[in-house]
């Protein structure tokens, strides 16, 4: 029940991320032959990659409290946001340890295959260098982390750790589903993202609270965005 459900909400949250983008590109007059100022297409699509992923977002939150609600877990509820054992502390470390490990698979990913560290970083590395890449950054460090993390490792992880599936098993499909969000990535990219994937679950297990994995997952993307702020132009997509 809960996976058809969280297939469910990921394909309506999917439609509405579509439709703002579509709604986006009316209001926008894209498609009308005019002159561009010099990085408006850029600010322009940046605003509308955010508009898209803001609408995933909110769809996908606003689905998983009312799923949520209607299974009414009888052992605790599978959203819970307090702060774990050692508090900050303890988030500090979560994050810590989720850097270092991200940044030397990264590191190893870059020194083996360049060209596929360009492919999953590239098209994002244009859009940072936009005036509007704080959108991005909105959407990736602070929506991303709350929608995804609610449904993955809150609602769906919650109710299947409780299956037959156990800890194990509950780990490995929110890892691969979350993962199949980021189709667009090469090999690399994806089995970092199911690598991360089981980290935030280990942390939530760990940990017993939400908190964690939000913190750790938005403190990694928001890493990422001001990286490719900061960086030189050309320099990702270079390889």
């Amino acid at each position: 029940m809960a996976l058809a459900i969280a297939v469910a909400i990921v394909l309506l949250a999917m439609a509405a991320g579509f439709g703002a983008a579509a709604a986006f590109d009316l209001w926008a007059r894209v498609d009308e032959p005019r002159a561009f100022a010099a990085g408006e297409t850029t600010v322009l699509l940046t605003m509308r990659v955010s508009a898209s992923l803001a609408a995933f977002q909110c769809v996908t939150l606003a689905l998983v409290l009312v799923a949520s609600a209607y299974l009414r877990p009888v052992d605790g509820p599978f959203l819970r946001f307090e702060m774990p054992r050692g508090g900050a502390r303890t988030l500090l470390l979560a994050v810590l340890c989720l850097i270092v490990l991200a940044g030397l698979y990264g590191g190893i990913v870059y020194a083996f295959d360049k060209q596929a560290f360009s492919h999953d970083l590239g098209p994002f590395a244009e859009l940072m260098k936009s005036r509007t890449w704080w959108l991005l950054f909105l959407a990736a460090g602070v929506g991303a982390p709350l929608a995804e993390e609610c449904l993955f490792r809150g609602l769906l992880y919650g109710a299947l750790r409780r299956t037959p599936f156990g800890i194990g098993g509950a780990a490995l499909v929110t890892a691969v589903m979350w993962a199949m969000l980021h189709a667009n990535y090469s090999v690399y990219g994806l089995i970092a993202i199911t690598c991360i994937g089981f980290y935030l679950a280990y942390v939530r297990e760990q940990t017993g609270t939400l908190l964690t994995p939000i913190i750790c997952h938005s403190a990694y993307n928001s890493l990422i965005v001001l990286i490719l702020v900061l960086a030189p132009d050309g320099y990702i997509s270079a390889g």
